[in-house]
């Protein structure tokens, strides 16, 4: 009896001791974050998405009073950062912020080391920037149909920068070369402000831009000849849209934040509660509309939605326009 009584102690010994992490896996999840989130960022400091990721971290601070410190990792059109994500603990202290083009629209262009649509767990689409096709104020071109009949009546001599390859700014110069038989000289950038400053200082005859081309074009430095989304924009009301030029392209770029796949479900959900209530902080917006940037709001679902369905779109834009016979990356 004796022998059997030892036995049973031990059985219940152990089970105590498998129970104790079931007990404290809650509290554990309950009191994340206990330190400083790193959010990386894949492109130069200074960039529309650079400032937007500060915007968000400062927002959720506010908000939350949740440090989240920005690490810039440039490199790959922003393919570098998420890579480098996915080499992290999926524990909720390393986040990426990055542009959806980088996950649905650069892996069908070249390959990349992670599945687009498998590897990250979408947690926020937060802003969106201002897109447009810019020329010094100093060059000949007054329209966006100037400058194209220029770059095609003498192939190889236009150049052209951008944040890098398969970014949506690319993408668009591609629809419009496309469409005009124009055989143009892509320089990618690892930012936009450093493509911003090829473009002021000549290096470039144009380019494709996001919203950090604003300041400049207030201070009268640069032209807009085009800009990217369905209708045209408010804060410039007097340039077309490249749709109304005549090329069927609109802006398919969220900025957004996402997590490695395998990220516990109860530090998700207190991820996208926490950046909800950041967005809608009036600092928050204040901010974006300094930096010339939008807001939008994506939940976890609905981002993990557009990007699929953009996904989709974009491939078969890119296969029936001959760019590609397949993705170079699969989606899953």
């Amino acid at each position: 009896m004796a022998h059997r009584g030892r036995g049973w102690a031990a059985i219940i010994a152990v089970g105590l001791c498998m129970a104790g992490p079931l007990r404290d896996a809650a509290p554990a999840a309950a009191a994340y974050p206990d330190r400083p989130i790193t959010l990386l960022v894949g492109f130069a400091p200074g960039g529309s998405m650079d400032l937007s990721a500060r915007a968000l971290a400062a927002a959720v601070k506010r908000a939350a009073g949740i440090a989240l410190l920005v690490e810039n990792k440039p490199g790959g059109t922003g393919t570098v950062a998420l890579s480098a994500l996915l080499g992290q603990r999926p524990d909720g202290y390393t986040l990426c912020a990055t542009p959806s083009s980088v996950l649905i629209r650069v892996p069908q262009l070249q390959q990349v080391p992670f599945r687009p649509l498998k590897s990250f767990r979408p947690l926020i689409g937060f802003s969106a920037p201002h897109l447009g096709i810019l020329v010094r104020s100093d060059a000949p071109w007054k329209t966006l149909g100037g400058l194209v009949q220029e770059a095609a009546a003498h192939p190889g001599t236009v150049k052209y920068a951008t944040t890098g390859v398969g970014s949506t700014t690319h993408a668009a110069v591609e629809e419009v070369a496309a469409r005009a038989k124009a055989r143009m000289i892509h320089v990618p950038y690892k930012g936009g402000n450093e493509a911003l400053m090829a473009l002021l200082g000549g290096h470039v005859d144009f380019a494709a831009l996001t919203s950090e081309f604003i300041p400049s074009l207030k201070a009268g430095e640069l032209r807009l000849l085009a800009t990217m989304g369905e209708k045209r924009s408010a804060k410039f009301p007097d340039v077309p849209t490249l749709r109304e030029a005549g090329y069927d392209f609109v802006n398919d770029a969220v900025f957004a934040v996402v997590a490695p796949r395998d990220l516990p479900g109860a530090i998700a959900v207190k991820l996208e509660q926490t950046f909800a209530a950041a967005v809608e902080n009036r600092e928050y917006r204040e901010q974006l509309d300094r930096i010339d940037l939008a807001p939008v709001s994506y939940d976890g679902r609905s981002l993990a939605e557009f990007l699929r369905t953009n996904w989709g779109k974009i491939n078969a834009r890119l296969v029936a326009g001959g760019l590609i016979n397949k993705a170079a990356t699969p989606p899953d």
